[in-house]
């Protein structure tokens, strides 16, 4: 394995938008990092509450940090003129709403010893506050138990690259403010580069609060996926299981048949759901939390998913 001394000056690049509740807690972080970043560069795509003000207090205590304004850019704009703007060879990712371990930075950029590496995946964990939170997190997360069995994609919660892969990339595509990162990832999988996965690398990430938002961040993935020209594993496989749901409830419905099959597959998904996740929650409330969140999610993603569908059929934005 070919190594080298690690180029200590790496860039940091953040995007917000009207994040005043979440942006001192990564501020503070990012400042208490035990390797410190060259640059902390965080553009704002055009925030209407405090969050340039909060920022701007922060630059007085943090010279290396810098704000840019780009009103109505999205984050794959944002973080393309967040790059533009940096210096440095190694450039780190991660987003408002989450918080770095003390030592996110080091382990994220430990790696880059290996001349090899251009890409480096690290991880993510949910902060949640309350059993809904607990319960909704292995939706929305990749759990440490399945992050390694394949190649781990990066995230822009917590991910670095050098940068000569990001010139050969081309950076974000700029048309997309949806799972950009996902699409980015997959981009760079197409260019040949692989990911380095680095588990210590954690940023702990805030879970939506209820569930009308976590039904909208599903609805919104998946129309980001689509708008990507991304279909992920689990869609087909998921309105196929609805499809012959509904086929059979009206089948019954209109032949007075199968009432208990209908109720034992009813019972039989709702179990599936408690069992795959109850072991990330360990607690009572996950018997109704789960159930609710599974059928949720799905309703959301498949309505997702068909909206996405019809906005590139139809050429909408």
């Amino acid at each position: 394995m070919e190594r080298t001394k690690v180029n200590p000056k790496v860039s940091v690049v953040i995007t917000v938008l009207n994040e005043e509740k979440t942006i001192s807690g990564l501020l503070s972080a990012l400042a208490d990092q035990t390797f410190f970043p060259s640059e902390i560069i965080i553009v704002d795509g055009g925030s209407t509450d405090s969050t340039q003000g909060i920022i701007n207090s922060w630059v007085k205590k943090m010279p290396k940090l810098k704000l840019y304004s780009l009103p109505q850019a999205n984050r794959s704009k944002g973080r393309n003129f967040g790059v533009s703007r940096s210096k440095y060879s190694i450039i780190a990712f991660t987003d408002a709403g989450c918080l770095p371990k003390k030592d996110w930075l080091a382990e994220l950029i430990k790696p880059f010893t290996d001349l090899q590496v251009q890409v480096v995946s690290g991880f993510y964990t949910g902060k949640a506050g309350n059993n809904f939170e607990k319960c909704l997190v292995p939706y929305t997360l990749v759990m440490p138990d399945k992050a390694e069995k394949n190649e781990f994609f990066p995230a822009t919660r917590s991910m670095a690259i050098r940068r000569s892969a990001w010139d050969k990339s081309g950076g974000f595509d700029p048309t997309l403010n949806l799972n950009e990162d996902y699409a980015y990832a997959h981009w760079l999988k197409k260019l040949g580069f692989s990911f380095h996965f680095t588990p210590k690398a954690i940023v702990e990430w805030y879970p939506r609060k209820n569930l009308w938002e976590a039904a909208k961040m599903f609805f919104y993935f998946s129309l980001g996926d689509i708008q990507a020209k991304i279909i992920r594993p689990n869609i087909k496989p998921l309105f196929i299981r609805y499809a012959v749901f509904i086929y059979l409830v009206v089948f019954t419905i209109e032949n007075n048949k199968f009432f208990l099959l209908i109720f034992l597959m009813i019972l039989i998904y709702l179990v599936w759901a408690i069992n795959k996740n109850f072991r990330y929650v360990r607690n009572v409330s996950a018997f109704f939390w789960l159930p609710v969140i599974q059928v949720i999610a799905d309703l959301s993603v498949m309505w997702g998913t068909i909206i996405g569908f019809l906005s590139r059929f139809y050429g909408l934005s």
